[in-house]
């Protein structure tokens, strides 16, 4: 089985080929933002790197956007998704702009914000893929392992981080926020576990490299929450794979 896992943000894209247990990635930043440019940046990589005219059983694409809410599905068929979203964050948003991923196994719709450039480019070239939220996926790849004992998730970018917390098989926070330092990043979340009463508790943090992150701050934010008194009883980690190991649960 010959799996394509693509992990994509308006700033950078990383194909990663996942065959017999081994995974190879190729990665690519974006130095135009304009939405035919993406495109246009896109086909060019796919030629450069050799992955236009390869095949593929599975195809799965997660998609990065700092606007993300879950809500209860059983409040998201009393709704629209174009409702809540613009009640979140305002009416800037077009419609066709709006869409949303079912996590029937946890109860829990993921309403998002996706351009059209995206759809567009990838169903016409992997038509067969599916297309997600990362947050949607994160979520998977968390329940599917132990979520019993505390486990904080932090997707890293250089701009924005996705932060969730889940214990006892529930989850307890999910939200993204912008950051200028790392240190607003352990803020923001030193902070969260204090006022969930979670912040002396032993567990795990994770901290996952956004596509696109820089591997100098990812080691610095792991070397500075490793020094904080309150997580020495946890396991604090920097998780690689976890998106790409989460997509594989969606096909």
């Amino acid at each position: 089985m010959k799996h394509l896992s693509i992990e994509l943000s308006e700033t950078a894209v990383r194909f990663s080929v996942v065959e017999n247990g081994m995974t190879k990635s190729y990665n690519y930043t974006f130095t135009d933002k304009k939405d035919y440019r993406y495109k246009e940046q896109l086909d060019e990589f796919l030629v450069d790197s050799g992955l236009k005219n390869q095949e593929f059983d599975e195809q799965t694409i997660s998609w990065s956007s700092k606007r993300t809410t879950l809500i209860p599905a059983n409040i998201f068929g009393e709704s629209k998704p174009e409702s809540v979203f613009k009640l979140c964050y305002g009416d800037q948003i077009p419609s066709n702009h709006i869409d949303y991923n079912r996590i029937p196994e946890h109860g829990m719709v993921n309403i998002y914000e996706i351009p059209l450039w995206v759809k567009s480019f990838f169903v016409i070239r992997y038509p067969r893929s599916i297309i997600q939220h990362e947050g949607s996926h994160l979520l998977r790849g968390i329940f599917a392992e132990n979520a019993f004992k505390l486990k904080t998730t932090l997707v890293v970018y250089d701009h924005h981080v996705l932060l969730s917390i889940v214990k006892e098989n529930k989850l307890e926070f999910y939200s993204v926020f912008d950051f200028n330092e790392n240190e607003d990043i352990i803020y923001h979340t030193l902070f969260t576990l204090q006022q969930k009463g979670l912040n002396k508790e032993s567990g795990t943090l994770q901290i996952c490299p956004g596509v696109g992150s820089s591997e100098e701050k990812i080691n610095e934010l792991h070397t500075k929450f490793s020094a904080f008194a309150d997580l020495k009883s946890s396991t604090i980690l920097v998780n690689s794979d976890l998106i790409i190991k989460s997509q594989q649960l969606c096909v």
